[in-house]
């Protein structure tokens, strides 16, 4: 084994030597460049991978927290204008921990702790002014929870209380919420907010909470109970899951007929948003009771012999059957409805020159009004009401390349954490690939005495000799080519008989070349 090594460090030596000087030069600042890329390389891996330890901090919060890090001995980086703090990404959960332990970062938002400390000789305007700082505070932290609002601010007016009801005056708000990159602020979410708000104050409504984005669009008016664009809103939802509803039923039956993918449905509803209240009064002549009878006597003396006289009358009221009907009728009443239905035809597999081929054939004219008759029952279709239904027998087309490219999740979806990774690996591979082709070239390079040379020349010697051969016996006669690939053959065998070093060396670089 050391003698194949030194044998090798000897040939590599003298291919070095071999070298000229710009060779030389070119080979050493390839190798150094090639070995600092690989120490950057393992540097760029080795190194800790950052993460967000808070962000959106105050000066006092971050300075204080900028501290507990030295202390701690722990690495550090400040973005964002020092609002946001990197620290290593495996100590993130470590950190905050520890420094909630020691309670930072100090909000800026102030809620109850305003109380903590005892002031003496604190008037009475001042404290009302602290309690609705604290008031503030807990319900920017509360709304701050919300996974979608990055920064919040809220303004309360808390009007004094008077003597009378009349003179009072509601207490309203006012949210700003800075939203977070991407996702926009749903409905459910506007609505919990100003209800958040005004269940949290005495009296307040939801409908006297503002709230707006920073970008200063409104996003609380919409949402109050008298606001018009709320009405139109809640009609416009109202509709439309009126329409899903009906348009899904519909699908689902004709899916169930002629199978899946081969139906499709629309509705529209044409619904009455009509607030009506109604009070009927009806009296029935025929039906009546008594409600009160007067009887009247009157006595009339004619004298001692005559008996008295007696006059009665009789007044008797009744009263008439009367009905009387509030009726209160309900928002988003459908009034029309018109249903489109698409049918796609019977496919077929038919032979033709020679090729299975599929072919669409058109529903019968009995099956597609059975298909009308079911989509008429889904939808509850009434003739009162002018309601259509149309159902159309047409070919669907079939896309198959939007098939073909259905995203799938895989656990490898989320490619981006490890482009880095893959980055450096990739860039540690070609360095080697690239230090590999240099010492092939140089290999390549060495000048080896080769068999090829020698050959050739004895090919040559033996043209020129070619007269003087003398020739067997006519049976055992053999042609000029055959006598050189027999002697070629021998002057083979007796070089690497002789010389097996370059020999082997010779079949590796004819091996490499090919």
């Amino acid at each position: 084994m050391a003698a194949t090594g030194s044998a090798v460090q000897q040939q590599f030596t003298a291919a070095f030597a071999r070298l000229t000087g710009t060779q030389k030069l070119v080979l050493g600042v390839v190798a150094v460049g090639a070995i600092a890329a690989i120490i950057a390389l393992v540097f760029a891996v080795n190194a800790p991978s950052y993460a967000t330890l808070f962000t959106n901090l105050g000066p006092e919060d971050a300075a204080k927290i900028v501290e507990k890090l030295k202390e701690k001995d722990t690495p550090y980086q400040l973005e964002n204008g020092g609002k946001t703090i990197l620290v290593p990404k495996q100590s993130v959960y470590e950190l905050r921990l520890a420094l909630a332990g020691e309670g930072l970062p100090h909000s800026s938002v102030i809620g109850y702790e305003i109380f903590d400390r005892t002031n003496l000789g604190i008037s009475d305007f001042v404290q009302k002014v602290n309690y609705r700082r604290a008031l503030e505070g807990e319900l920017a932290r509360t709304i701050l929870t919300i996974d979608e609002v990055e920064a919040a601010r809220v303004h309360l007016v808390l009007p004094e209380r008077v003597l009378f009801k009349e003179d009072e005056k509601p207490a309203t708000a006012s949210v700003v919420l800075k939203l977070r990159s991407g996702k926009p602020l749903r409905t459910e979410t506007v609505q919990g907010i100003a209800h958040l708000v005004s269940s949290s104050i005495e009296g307040m409504e939801a409908g006297n909470v503002t709230i707006v984005d920073s970008r200063g669009q409104l996003l609380s008016d919409a949402h109050k109970s008298n606001s018009l664009a709320a009405l139109t809103s809640s009609q416009y939802e109202l509709q439309q899951k009126v329409e899903s509803y009906l348009g899904q039923k519909a699908q689902r039956l004709l899916e169930s007929v002629v199978g899946g993918g081969n139906a499709l449905v629309q509705v529209n509803a044409d619904l009455d948003f009509r607030q009506v209240e109604r009070t009927l009064e009806q009296y029935d002549p025929e039906k009546t009771a008594v409600r009160s009878e007067q009887i009247n006597e009157e006595k009339t003396t004619m004298g001692d012999s005559v008996p008295p006289s007696t006059r009665a009358s009789t007044v008797t009221n009744y009263e008439i059957n009367k009905t009387v009907e509030h009726i209160v009728e309900d928002m988003g009443t459908i009034r029309r409805l018109t249903v489109a239905a698409l049918v796609n035809g019977v496919p077929k597999t038919v032979t033709r020159e020679g090729e299975q081929v599929t072919e669409i054939s058109p529903r019968s004219e009995e099956e597609m009004r059975q298909l009308t008759d079911l989509v008429r029952k889904a939808v509850g279709y009434d003739a009162l009401r002018n309601d259509e239904v149309s159902v159309t027998n047409l070919t669907f087309g079939h896309d198959t390349q939007e098939q073909e490219f259905v995203y799938k999740s895989t656990p490898l979806s989320d490619w981006t954490e490890y482009l880095e990774e893959i980055f450096l690996v990739l860039a540690m591979v070609g360095a080697v690939i690239v230090l590999r082709s240099l010492l092939n070239r140089l290999r390549k390079g060495i000048d080896i005495p080769t068999v090829e040379s020698e050959i050739e020349g004895l090919a040559a010697q033996i043209q020129h000799k070619k007269p003087v051969v003398e020739l067997p016996p006519v049976d055992e006669e053999m042609t000029t080519e055959a006598l050189l690939r027999a002697e070629r053959r021998k002057r083979v065998v007796q070089y690497v008989r002789e010389k097996p070093t370059e020999s082997s060396r010779l079949l590796k670089v004819w091996l490499a070349e090919e």
